[in-house]
């Protein structure tokens, strides 16, 4: 199949390449810009899908630069979008377990309510209405792929070390203190980066359509969890710290929709998965 990464050096994206690598895989990223409609429209021309992974996504960021997370999640969605549906190319749209927020309904499934509270999770929920316009307008085809917060090793050691547990890992291989945000009991459905490129290439195989998919893990693991798991591989000891102003506490998401339409579940437990991890970044 002829297929476009939007995102294809990013975390995610570099490692669905390589799974994709049977395929005719084209990579849309930096310093190609997913505002520019002529360049896009060149890139998603003559292919059969896109996976649309490209954004800002880091949270301190999108938080200091609302227009330009606007611009890219949101417009930039919309350009996709609209070219995907014009020539007929199947869109797999990238999105966030992190739209439930805390959530309204336990657990969160597809079609629960939403209730972003930081500026990325809603320029995400922007981003699937967009697409749906898109599909309801004009035929567009496409998917919705919820992701849960991702861990695991990437291409580079450097990739993604924004996030706490990599920070947390660090602090456990050089034995420094870590620094956890507000109570500790906000808590992630954390999903292994490799079961997550597995249900991306599970779904090239399915006949899918229109629907919206969560993609995350199975526990649900607070930040306290991850620090005391880090304590027990060399970290020296936890300092709290001031409240992330827009965090939320509670997440459980449902993925028994993936399990129907994709036969998929995580294979990797949090633990097996967070000692993989250790030992990668520590070698």
């Amino acid at each position: 199949m002829k297929i476009l990464i939007t995102g294809g050096y990013g975390y995610v994206g570099s490692k669905l390449v390589l799974a994709l690598k049977e395929h005719d895989v084209q990579i849309y990223d930096m310093p190609q810009d997913i505002r520019n409609a002529k360049e896009l429209e060149e890139a998603i021309k003559g292919k059969d899908v896109v996976y649309h992974l490209a954004a800002l996504a880091e949270l301190v960021y999108t938080d200091a630069h609302p227009q330009e997370t606007f611009e890219v999640n949101v417009i930039g969605t919309n350009n996709i979008a609209r070219i995907c549906a014009e020539n007929n190319v199947f869109l797999q749209f990238v999105s966030t377990s992190c739209i439930y927020g805390n959530p309204l309904e336990t657990p969160s499934i597809e079609d629960s309510l939403i209730n972003p509270s930081d500026t990325y999770a809603m320029s995400k929920a922007a981003g699937e209405y967009t697409v749906k316009m898109w599909g309801l307008a004009k035929g567009l085809k496409y998917n919705i792929l919820r992701f849960g917060t991702v861990y695991g090793p990437g291409i580079s050691k450097t990739m993604r070390n924004d996030m706490c547990i990599q920070k947390f890992l660090n602090a456990a291989i050089y034995h420094e203190t870590m620094k956890v945000t507000g109570s500790g009991d906000q808590n992630r459905n954390f999903i292994h980066i490799d079961d997550l490129v597995r249900a991306l290439v599970i779904l090239l195989g399915k006949e899918i359509c229109c629907k919206t998919i969560n993609l995350t893990g199975k526990e649900s693991i607070s930040v306290n969890d991850i620090a005391k798991l880090a304590i027990e591989f060399g970290a020296k000891d936890i300092k709290y710290v001031t409240d992330r102003k827009d965090d939320f506490i509670n997440q459980e998401v449902d993925i028994s929709n993936a399990k129907e339409l994709l036969g998929w579940e995580p294979q990797i437990t949090f633990r097996e998965g967070f000692k993989k991890f250790y030992q990668w970044l520590a070698s």
